[in-house]
């Protein structure tokens, strides 16, 4: 591979260094404007590797890093160390795919021995590709569960009092997204001094065309104690569809 920027070996004694440890820290790449950060050190050397061979380097300040193209690592790996005591650079990657990384060398962030980086555009993908067959039942029983889907995002959103009626409060507590489908978790609670039902083609839910159409809502105990009382508050599940 030829690099267009001055690789510089590391010095004699990293020919015999052992290859890196199992573990290794993670930085994921979201674009290529979205800068990595990465800590390197003047007294060691940090391992990183790529998610695909570099076909092109361009490192800003050649006097700042020290840097080596690992072999047998199809040129994905690289081992640096800082040059200076302190310092900032940013080294400039083209992957064999035309992706482009821009790695923020620095002193200034905790420094990481054995770096890999993963290419969490494709993650994002596999992931929605992953979630696209989810029913709707499916999103209700990971909603009820608590359980964290791939392809499915949670965001907490709490709306207190997001809407009343027949002397109950609906609270939104989270979202739950893929492109298809939007589940929200809403606390129940019953606010009259006797029980009640939750009457759920009664209720009417506020709700963005952003969500598409109300297609389920499931609640596990629609029948609430009086305020105060035990079980006067229950959990609703609403899945739309777009």
């Amino acid at each position: 591979m030829r690099m267009p920027l001055r690789l510089l070996c590391l010095s004699l004694l990293l020919v015999g260094l052992a290859l890196p440890p199992a573990q290794a820290d993670t930085l994921i790449w979201r674009g290529p404007t979205k800068p990595l950060t990465l800590g390197l050190s003047q007294d060691d050397i940090a391992h990183v590797e790529f998610p695909e061979p570099i076909t092109n380097v361009t490192l800003e300040n050649p006097d700042y890093v020290d840097a080596l193209v690992v072999e047998g690592y199809n040129n994905r790996a690289f081992r640096m160390r800082s040059l200076l005591p302190k310092m900032a650079t940013r080294m400039f990657l083209t992957g064999a795919s035309g992706n482009t990384y821009i790695v923020i060398l620095t002193t200034d962030v905790p420094y990481r021995s054995y770096v890999q980086i993963a290419n969490g555009l494709e993650v994002d993908d596999l992931a929605r590709k992953a979630s696209s067959g989810f029913t709707p039942m499916d999103l209700i029983r990971a909603m009820a569960l608590d359980a964290d889907v791939p392809g499915i995002t949670r965001e907490t959103y709490v709306v207190p009092n997001w809407f009343r009626g027949s002397n109950m409060s609906f609270d939104l507590a989270e979202v739950w997204q893929n492109p298809k489908l939007t589940g929200l978790v809403v606390h129940v609670r019953n606010e009259a001094d006797v029980p009640q039902e939750v009457n759920l083609p009664a209720i009417t839910i506020p709700k963005t065309s952003e969500w598409g159409q109300l297609r389920h809502a499931s609640m596990e105990n629609l029948r609430l104690n009086p305020a105060g009382a035990p079980n006067d508050k229950g959990v609703l599940f609403l899945i739309f569809a777009r």
